[in-house]
């Protein structure tokens, strides 16, 4: 059993990855049906594109937080560093991980590296995310996988550290009680000589699209906003680490409360907390299973402390689960405990992916492929009573002739109105289309950015920083509440012209595109929520730390401004593409036009050419057959789970 569940999240994470990779065929495999029918158009196309980068840019993210010294660099470690049989992060006792550390996959660079910003750049005004577009401000480290010795060395410089005074640590931003004293120099003390890490390495599990993120500590989550108001929320799956033999410190529930348990609650990520290091409390006078039974024991005493459920507490030994896996140890790696997390992460995090996906992704494609299909099955009807007719010889042509010359009529009439009805309602949402944009014009952002700086430059002793960073996010929760106001409007728009279209065609009506403005201020809420301990504590800074607020500011700045931008951006695309189920069933009435002129072409010359006539409609009639079940192919496939 302990063989099947140590390889299950990676066997996992390669099933979900090789079944968006199976959609995204599913999907260029609709695209060139639509191009073959000639029922391709801007506004289809545009919604299969963006589902395709979905698919493309998709990543499981996990975090690893925890206080310095509980083991998180070993768990990481234990999961990744199988695959090389050596460590990989360094580990050692005390504070091994200095800065938050980044490792994922880039498969554009031609070899294993690691960037490393220098922590002086804490100095500026400039995010993370930035700096991460402006590469030449980090120092590169070329890794080679294959030299132990000199593997080790690299990751050892991601733990380097600087004495500085305590001025300049506090200039930087760091809380000063929480660093390490310097021994040699008075007034001085140890911080990161790096800000942040970044570390791509060719491992299986990365190259299929997870991504590990390894914190340092309180200090550094308290420090660097960025961190938890980006990186953190944006990770499927929090692992918080605790050590054994410590229990819950003061500090662990001072990062718990701050940067675990919200994020876990507002963004539904996956949470689990590790107790690590349980091989502290193996006897080798103790039978296994009362070291067992005190280990289950701690666990429920963490799980009551944290107020999570007992089966989201995990305890292991990442050191015991590495050194089993590095020698193919299973009776020590069942007593490590170790393959129990990793069986927990691929059922929540993998799986809990994939049905995100689902949600926002398939429902949509299933939708048009369905639609396809319907219209390709009434065709293929409609062929099938004709070829019965033309065998049998028997036909009232003259009669046959007459109906259908109507009934052709009535279809270009309906193609024509059709078409005028999209060109009007383009028309309409077109004019709509500034209104909906301009409530989140990007003037705004600057002007309340703007106004906050003035009212902390003008109470920088008093409550200047919580009343500008109040005032800063209202400011915002105002515009957006104006821009659910103008989609409000235009979905009232939207479904005021499926109705008059379904009145004015006779057609049936496909589901109306829906766009959800409340998510974005929830996104806002969920930020401000992420931004009280930093304001809070930047509310009694000094004037001199006035470089702290600074990089706290520009910090939530960017991420409210990246809501803005998503909201904006996606109620565009939205507005853009609403009318795209109308167009597909406007162009699948195109091709019954077309149908029924051939059709009329095979009456005119009836008796002359029976035989050839039921030739080809048989011939019309396979392609018809194929197609359909091409469609219902992808179809299924579209709904085919991604884990079994």
């Amino acid at each position: 059993m302990a063989a099947n569940q140590t390889d299950q999240l990676s066997r996992q994470v390669e099933a979900f990855t090789a079944w968006k990779q199976d959609i995204a065929r599913e999907i260029a495999r609709y695209r060139g049906w639509l191009n073959s029918q000639g029922l391709n158009n801007q506004e289809v196309d545009q919604r299969l594109a963006a589902a395709l980068k979905t698919l493309r840019f998709d990543r499981i993210l996990l975090a690893f937080v925890g206080e310095f010294s509980r083991g998180k660099s070993e768990l990481i470690n234990a999961i990744l560093g199988r695959h090389y049989g050596q460590r990989l992060l360094p580990t050692r006792i005390g504070r091994a991980t200095m800065c938050p550390t980044e490792l994922f996959y880039d498969a554009s660079a031609t070899g294993a590296y690691i960037k490393l910003l220098p922590i002086q750049t804490r100095g500026d005004n400039v995010p993370l995310s930035t700096y991460k577009r402006q590469l030449e401000h980090w120092v590169h480290l070329t890794i080679n996988l294959d030299d132990p010795v000199a593997l080790k060395k690299t990751f050892t410089e991601v733990a380097q550290t600087r004495e500085v005074s305590l001025e300049t640590a506090a200039e930087l931003g760091f809380q000063v009680e929480y660093l390490e004293p310097s021994l040699g120099k008075a007034g001085h003390v140890h911080i990161p000589a790096w800000r942040h890490a970044l570390i791509n390495i060719d491992h299986p599990l990365l190259r299929q699209g997870l991504a590990i993120i390894d914190t340092p500590g309180l200090n550094a989550l308290g420090s660097e906003p960025e961190l938890t108001l980006s990186l953190l929320p944006d990770a499927q799956a929090l692992v918080f680490v605790l050590s054994a033999d410590s229990g819950v410190t003061a500090s662990d529930f001072a990062i718990w409360n701050s940067h675990v348990h919200d994020i876990g609650q507002r963004r539904g990520a996956a949470v689990y907390a590790v107790l690590n290091k349980i091989d502290l409390l193996w006897d080798d006078d103790e039978e296994p299973e009362e070291a067992d039974e005190a280990v289950n024991r701690l666990a429920r005493l963490t799980a009551k402390q944290l107020h999570l459920a007992p089966e989201n507490v995990l305890p292991l030994s990442a050191k015991q689960g590495l050194k089993a896996r590095m020698h193919n140890d299973a009776a020590l790696l069942e007593r490590s405990r170790m393959a129990r997390l990793e069986v927990a992460l691929a059922r929540s995090v993998v799986q809990a992916k994939e049905a995100a996906l689902k949600t926002s992704l398939l429902r949509e494609l299933a939708d048009m492929v369905e639609a396809s299909r319907q219209a390709v099955l009434a065709q293929r009807v409609r062929l099938e009573a004709e070829e019965r007719i033309h065998a049998s010889g028997h036909r009232d042509t003259e009669h046959e002739l007459v109906q259908l010359t109507r009934s052709s009529q009535q279809e270009q009439a309906a193609y024509n109105k059709r078409l005028v009805f999209l060109q009007q309602s383009r028309k309409l949402l077109e004019q709509q289309m500034p209104r909906l944009v301009a409530s989140l014009a990007a003037g705004k952002l600057e002007a309340h950015f703007a106004r906050a700086r003035e009212q902390v430059e003008s109470n920088r002793l008093g409550m200047g920083v919580p009343n500008a960073v109040a005032g800063f996010f209202q400011g915002l929760r105002t515009d957006l509440g104006q821009f659910r106001q103008e989609v409000d409007t235009t979905q009232l728009l939207v479904t005021k012209l499926y109705e008059r279209y379904t009145q004015e065609t006779g057609a049936t009506p496909p589901p109306v595109p829906r766009f959800d403005a409340g998510t974005y201020l929830r996104e806002l809420d969920d930020l401000e929520a992420q931004a009280a301990p930093y304001k809070n504590r930047l509310g009694s800074l000094l004037a001199s730390q006035q470089k702290v607020f600074e990089r706290f500011f520009e910090s939530v700045a960017r991420e409210a401004a990246g809501v803005h931008a998503r909201a904006r951006e996606d109620g565009e695309r939205w507005c853009k593409q609403a009318l795209a189920p109308l167009m597909q069933q406007t162009l699948e009435s195109k091709k019954r036009l077309e149908a029924m002129t051939a059709k009329l072409e095979r009456l005119r010359t009836f008796g002359d050419n029976r035989f050839e006539q039921t030739g080809s409609i048989r011939e019309q009639r396979e392609s018809l057959r194929e197609q359909q079940t091409l469609l219902e192919d992808i179809l299924g496939r579209l709904k085919d789970p991604a884990l079994r």
